[in-house]
């Protein structure tokens, strides 16, 4: 590698090559793109329109900036190739001086990003979404001078214009509404047309991050609207378009064919779990050891492995660039590089919400399956098809759930057996970091579920509903805690603590730890007159129901023996409720005198 820094999000190829950033070549793969590369089988496939889905923060706009380089004409001088030979002459491509001489600098291009295209409601998106053309079409003003037909031009300038214009168009006229959404459906297919007229030549369209602007939709509540135009623009640029030479595609997650690309029968699509284009966005293995080298800090492999490794992209194991190259930076630029700890940087490139989702919703089993994950184990995944984003808030079964957090990074696929079922893990240590941190986001009133169960589990324990307090306390240790972190019975005691805490208007009516009677209870609560003594034990998760019932009734003599109601007959409490709880893995038994 012949460079001088080292750049982060970054995502312009030609100023990451010209100002000497670090690039992992990924240009060996340009002829399989275009269907030039001879397989084992002496065969050449082509795709005509590619789906290419990866996680956020693993290249996908690099690259598609990458290739838009590559292909891109000279506008004012088709001839001239100057650029790209500029650009890709020390690269892996320039050696295959056929596929060059054929492909380089040959084709007009439009690439946009539908990334950041959002709003509170659907007007102020579809105005986002009307800028980001506005910007598009501003690229290629050049062409009103080269002798578009005048009706060509008039809609050129149209298109322009309705974007400068759109913060004050008036969307509650319905003919002024309908004429935005039919300008931005056929934006992309009218700029092919006057690309072609001009140089005579089929255009490539790349279309970066597609589901972005779905996303935010689903959020707030606007889908279907925006399903609408986003499936509108993709069936008029892709579908029987006569000046398309060939279409790419980029997004996160997979969604059905039904739902967006209807119609489209060209769409070839390539995810995590399919072999072809696996090594062409990311890092590879080798990739990263390479560029551990190059920083000097090979030494520090093992530690990088165990962090950013782990993901298998259909036989590839790949890693995600963002993650290495922070932690290069940071090492890097350390004093003390050897020393320098490896850091979780995945988490806040963006939202979380489908990992929040995927927590809050599953029942006490599929919790428990959850559970596995983090304690390092695999759970088997049946296939699922992703069909649109408003199922994640609703009937969403646990097996799409898990088909979401492959494609968005939060699992990867280890096997995949006979029948199609997917052998399933986190990752590395990094997405387990952001998979704990996802989880301790929900220990707060923000959560209503939850929020709503530990309130119940207040007004059981008050009134003195041992069968309703042992089953409130057993999902909320289902679906809530860590195996791993329940080892000590101090653990139980402060997860109380913690969740009724939440629930107690004031700090005089929760105490722990405090001296009462004879020695020190476990907790008490106070509220109207009435208190609650609850006295904890923990037990191995092996241990017989008499074992634990008798671990309970110690529980409850500790209480007594040691008169820790003591102070609250002194202070006039009229009914003092007392439980002993005993923890054994992931539930607990309740009992009351």
């Amino acid at each position: 590698m012949d460079f001088e820094k080292q750049s982060i999000g970054t995502e312009d190829f030609a100023e990451h090559i010209r100002t000497k950033k670090i690039y992992i070549d990924k240009t060996s793969y340009l002829p399989e793109l275009y269907g030039e590369k001879v397989h084992p089988n002496g065969m050449r496939y082509e795709d005509k329109v590619l789906l290419i889905t990866r996680p956020r923060r693993f290249g996908k706009s690099l690259t598609m900036s990458m290739i838009k380089n590559f292909f891109e004409l000279n506008y004012a001088n088709p001839k001239d190739k100057s650029n790209p030979k500029e650009l890709f002459q020390n690269l892996a491509i320039s050696k295959d001086q056929d596929f060059c001489d054929k492909y380089m600098g040959e084709y007009p291009v439009i690439s946009i990003s539908l990334n950041g295209i959002s709003g509170e409601d659907y007007i102020e998106a579809l105005t986002s979404l009307l800028n980001r053309v506005g910007d598009l079409y501003k690229k290629y003003e050049f062409l009103k001078e080269r002798k578009l037909p005048e009706e060509d031009e008039l809609k050129f300038s149209k298109t322009i214009q309705m974007a400068k214009d759109g913060e004050t168009i008036a969307f509650s006229n319905p003919d002024v509404k309908n004429n935005v959404l039919h300008l931005i459906k056929s934006s992309l297919r009218d700029l092919t047309s006057y690309l072609y007229r001009i140089y005579n030549k089929k255009v490539i369209v790349i279309i970066d991050e597609y589901d972005v602007p779905l996303q935010k939709a689903t959020a707030n509540g606007y889908y279907n609207e925006m399903l609408n135009v986003i499936r509108g623009m993709f069936e008029s640029v892709f579908k029987t378009n006569e000046y398309l030479e060939k279409g790419i595609v980029t997004g996160c997650l997979r969604i059905s064919h039904e739902s967006i690309f209807t119609g489209i029968n060209n769409f070839s699509i390539y995810t995590v779990n399919d072999e072809g284009f696996n090594k062409f966005i990311g890092f590879t293995h080798d990739e990263t050891v390479q560029l551990l080298k190059e920083n000097r800090l090979i030494s520090r492999k093992d530690d990088v492995m165990k962090w950013y490794d782990g993901y298998n992209f259909s036989g590839a194991r790949m890693l995600c660039p963002w993650s290495v190259l922070n932690f290069c930076e940071g090492a890097g630029s350390s004093s003390n590089p050897e020393t320098f700890a490896p850091q979780n940087y995945w988490i806040n490139t963006s939202g979380n919400d489908i990992m929040r989702i995927c927590i809050t919703k599953p029942n006490a089993k599929d919790s428990m399956r959850l559970q596995n994950l983090l304690d390092d184990k695999t759970e088997m995944v049946k296939p699922t098809d992703f069909t649109a984003y408003p199922e994640i808030n609703y009937k969403t079964g646990f097996d799409v759930m898990m088909g979401m957090m492959i494609h968005t990074g939060y699992l990867t696929v280890l096997n995949i057996d006979e029948k199609g079922n997917m052998e399933v893990k986190i990752p590395n240590n990094e997405i387990k970091d952001s998979f704990r941190k996802s989880i301790e986001a929900i220990y707060c009133d923000d959560n209503i579920p939850w929020f709503e169960k530990v309130k119940a589990l207040k007004a059981a324990l008050f009134k003195n509903d041992k069968d309703e307090v042992q089953r409130l306390i057993n999902e909320l240790l289902i679906n809530f805690v860590s195996v791993r972190d329940s080892a000590y019975e101090n653990f139980y005691h402060g997860f109380l603590l913690g969740i009724l805490s939440l629930v107690t208007q004031k700090a005089s009516e929760i105490s722990s730890n405090k001296e009462n009677g004879k020695g020190f209870s476990d907790l008490i609560l106070k509220n109207s007159g009435n208190a609650v003594i609850i006295e904890f034990k923990k037990m191995p998760s092996d241990s017989t129901p008499k074992i634990l019932m008798n671990t309970c009734t110690e529980a409850l003599k500790q209480i007594e023996d040691n008169k820790y109601d003591f102070n609250l007959q002194q202070d006039g409490y009229s009914q003092i409720i007392k439980y002993g709880i005993t923890f054994y893995g992931k539930e607990c038994w309740v009992a009351t005198p």
